[in-house]
């Protein structure tokens, strides 16, 4: 079985350590597994100047060279999988077969967003006569991404792919209880011969590391994942500043039973759904609306009744 990754920050194509860093547990024995280094002050204003110097090289780099790293990096995480998924597993908890799978998941954003970059199409749009409306579009900067914990790979890869595709430069804050996934992203991108300063990760308390980096002009779109109220409180600190958000907040699944529903099939779903992922996803199964007709042949009756 492969052993831990030695936690990094990865700041202008180099790998760094801090004085300050905190344990990684495994979830099932609570036994430390490795030490993840907080970044510092100094350290996140590193990563502004390399990320605004990163995008000024990306940005003006062809799209087909921008996709053939994407696609460089993503045959090296395959290749890893296996090594990627015991870490997944070992700081997450969920079942060995599912950190595989995540895996490939994130690979297939990068595979999806390298050929997005070849088709940032613009277009012309209809005008008066002598009169052209021309639309292009351009990578807008320096992205701050903030991913979570429950999905360490997937989460991560949807947005450094995106970032990456479109010619922006990002800086990475991955979840401090699972931070082997975005390891082995900037791993597998460095690898593959991605700039210096494009892709950035940091790691350190939450609160501290938004509050100043999304306050910082070299941020020019801050896209997280996460629950609503955090998501309010950064969109509100991102409005400081007028800075772009993409949100993907929450979740409060429901399942509608329907009349016609084969109910065993729709149960054994739905149980699976639950528990997929050790139960942490957004759209696990968490309240039923059931046809009345299904609730009175599957409900028994009171003894008062």
């Amino acid at each position: 079985m492969s052993t831990y990754p030695d936690l990094q920050l990865y700041i202008d194509g180099k790998w760094r350590k801090t004085a300050d860093d905190i344990p990684v547990l495994d979830p099932a024995t609570e036994n430390e597994i490795g030490r993840l280094p907080h970044a510092e002050q100094g350290d996140l204003d590193d990563a502004l100047e390399a990320a605004e110097k990163g995008f000024r090289t990306w940005s003006r780099t062809p799209p087909v060279e921008r996709a053939n790293v994407l696609l460089k990096a993503a045959a090296l995480m395959r290749e890893r999988q296996e090594e990627i998924a015991t870490a997944i597993t070992a700081e997450h908890g969920k079942p060995l077969p599912q950190a595989r799978l995540e895996v490939i998941r994130g690979c297939e954003f990068f595979e999806w967003d390298a050929g997005e970059a070849t088709r940032t199409y613009g277009r012309v749009i209809p005008s008066a006569p002598g009169v052209r409306y021309i639309v292009h579009h351009q990578p807008i900067g320096t992205v701050l991404g903030l991913s979570p914990w429950n999905f360490p790979m997937s989460q991560p890869c949807r947005k450094v792919a995106g970032a990456i595709a479109s010619g922006c430069s990002i800086i990475l804050k991955a979840a401090e209880e699972t931070p082997a996934g975005a390891l082995h992203i900037a791993r597998a991108l460095h690898d593959a011969g991605l700039p210096p300063g494009v892709l950035n990760l940091v790691f350190g308390t939450p609160a501290d590391i938004s509050d100043y980096l999304i306050r910082q002009d070299q941020v020019r779109l801050v896209a997280f994942t996460g629950s609503t109220s955090v998501g309010r409180h950064l969109t509100t600190l991102a409005a400081q500043n007028m800075t772009p958000v993409l949100m993907e907040l929450g979740g409060h699944a429901p399942v509608i039973v329907c009349e016609d529903t084969d109910v065993e099939t729709a149960a054994l779903s739905s149980a699976v759904r639950k528990m997929r992922n050790a139960g942490q996803v957004c759209t696990s199964p968490t309240r039923f609306f059931a046809h009345e007709s299904i609730c009175l042949l599957y409900t028994s009756p009171s003894p008062r009744d």
